[in-house]
């Protein structure tokens, strides 16, 4: 069984070194490409043996509407790189996630992709000074989003999920995501990225995401983002405490 791993990043050194170790005993092979990184992040990723290919991109495009295609392009590029090592399945992951593969039965040939349970972690007063690998507080809310799939030649990446995967997808599977919870100054810094670059559709046109705006300042949380009490990762298949969030896709 060959599961390659495939990523778009960028600026991300004080993340990925932990996710690419935490993927190096699952996957065969991990693939990624670059989006003009101005740190480390290239170096780290090339000391890992599992790291087999990183692309890097040259120019950084800032406009919001073509920042939206570039991304989507970039990770079709770097799945059909992926693709010519014949894998089994492609694992697409951001730099910010952990996954749990549990329940997922990779030799079952009538399913063609996975979409993997998504909770978010936060920081609390009570963590603020801790690593974030150390948080314990879960949003409740999850997205299930198509992250593990078989690939064929039909396959097309125009954002985060990939297209024409199949008819047979299966929710099984988790994600820890710890975008929200690496430190109060990736908060800010995730903020203003999105404030500046994320457009969304809203009734009457396409505008910035605004809800960014109202976030700056607020890494420290009570609640979740979403007004609700926070949960421990072991209540995840609490179906009296999880919230489906379909909608927070575009915040990963």
């Amino acid at each position: 069984m060959n599961i390659i791993g495939i990523a778009r990043i960028r600026n991300e050194e004080g993340v990925i070194e932990h996710t690419l170790k935490h993927l190096s005993d699952k996957l065969d092979a991990i693939y990624i490409i670059d989006d003009c990184s101005t740190d480390n992040t290239v170096e780290i990723c090339k000391k890992f043996p599992k790291v087999v290919k990183v692309l890097t991109v040259d120019e950084w495009e800032s406009r919001p509407l073509e920042r939206l295609r570039l991304e989507g392009e970039q990770r079709q590029t770097i799945y059909d790189c992926a693709v010519q090592d014949n894998p089994d399945w492609i694992y697409y992951f951001d730099a910010d996630e952990y996954a749990d593969f549990s329940g997922i039965d990779f030799e079952d040939e009538s399913i063609k992709g996975y979409q993997m349970r998504f909770f978010d972690y936060y920081i609390t007063e009570e963590d603020a000074e801790k690593h974030y690998l150390e948080r314990e507080s879960v949003g409740p809310e999850y997205r299930d989003i198509l992250t593990l799939f078989r690939p064929n030649d039909n396959v097309k990446f125009f954002h985060r999920t990939p297209v024409n995967v199949g008819d047979n997808i299966v929710i099984q599977g988790y994600v820890k995501h710890y975008g929200k919870s690496i430190s109060v100054q990736q908060w800010e810094d995730t903020c203003d990225y999105y404030i500046n670059h994320l457009f969304e559709p809203q009734p009457g046109g396409t505008t910035i995401s605004s809800k960014w705006e109202k976030r700056k300042g607020k890494a420290i949380h009570e609640e979740s983002d979403f007004g609700n009490d926070f949960i421990e990762w072991r209540d995840r298949n609490n179906p009296d405490v999880i919230i489906n969030n379909s909608q927070g896709q575009a915040e990963l």
